[in-house]
C-alpha cells in the first residue's frame, strides 16, 4: 500500500496505457478503513468540474447539455487501473477506450 496526499493529485492530467489523453484528476471516492481513508476510484474529467460548479444555476442547463452530447465526460477509473509509481504523471494501465462514462 502507498501513502500519497490526494489533494497533491487533483487536477493532475491523465494519460492512459497508449499515451492518450484521458482528463484531469477531479474528484475521488473513499471508503474509511479505520484511521485511513482508502480511495475506491478516480472520476477524471472536465464534466467533474462541471458538476461542482453546478450548485450556480447557470451552469446547470449547460453541463447537461454538453454531457449529453458527449462533449464533457466523467470517466470512474478504479484504483486498480491507476498507476501512480510517478504521482506527478499518473497514467492508466488501460486504454481510454475501455473506461467506462460515470454519469
Amino acid at each position: 500500500m502507498v501513502d500519497l496526499n490526494v489533494e497533491l493529485l487533483v487536477g493532475t492530467t491523465v494519460y492512459d496505457a497508449n499515451g492518450e489523453k484521458v482528463g484531469r484528476i477531479e474528484e475521488f471516492r473513499v471508503e474509511q478503513d479505520g484511521k485511513s481513508c482508502r480511495i475506491e476510484s478516480y472520476l477524471i474529467g472536465a464534466s467533474a468540474l462541471v458538476e461542482r460548479m453546478s450548485a450556480w444555476t447557470l451552469v446547470r442547463p449547460i453541463g447537461r447539455a454538453l454531457r449529453s452530447r458527449h462533449v464533457l465526460s466523467i470517466y470512474e477509473v478504479p484504483w486498480q487501473d491507476m498507476d501512480l509509481s510517478d504521482p506527478k504523471r499518473p497514467r492508466l494501465k488501460i486504454a481510454k477506450s475501455d473506461l467506462r462514462h460515470a454519469r
